[in-house]
């Protein structure tokens, strides 16, 4: 079972909300992931809408994520969001490998063409979080 704060969560989410943005397309496809995320996390629409325009710098941000559950977690989401429209970016890959370095390896990345399985990864941590057995 997944170890993660509701902070750790939070700052996962923001930075899922950067990656979706950086293209300047925030694809549909984008934003349903993200919203499963945030719902499955039951925000409620006024956490939702502080979290849109709240910012931190990304090594803030990682530091934040205390466990190796939350930085795998972000790893996986921000893949799961930079596949769900059909094509990772080059701006969405720069800022994954960004994270991954500033990581300095404690997480492991699929390669690009397996980032499919992140999607169900991601929700199936946050039911074993929102579930424990």
């Amino acid at each position: 079972m997944a170890t993660i704060s509701r902070d750790e969560l939070m700052t996962i989410l923001m930075f899922g909300v950067h990656i979706a943005k950086l293209d300047r397309n925030f694809d549909v496809w984008e934003r349903k992931i993200l919203s499963r995320f945030a719902a499955a996390m039951h925000l409620s629409e006024k956490e939702r809408g502080a979290l849109a325009h709240q910012r931190t710098s990304l090594i803030k941000g990682l530091q934040s994520l205390e466990s190796d559950d939350a930085r795998n977690l972000l790893v996986k989401l921000l893949c799961a969001v930079a596949h769900v429209d059909g094509m990772a970016s080059e701006t969405e890959l720069e800022f994954i490998e960004k994270v991954v370095v500033k990581l300095k390896g404690q997480v492991f990345i699929l390669p690009r063409e397996e980032w499919g399985r992140y999607e169900k990864e991601v929700f199936t941590t946050l039911d074993s979080i929102a579930h424990p057995v």
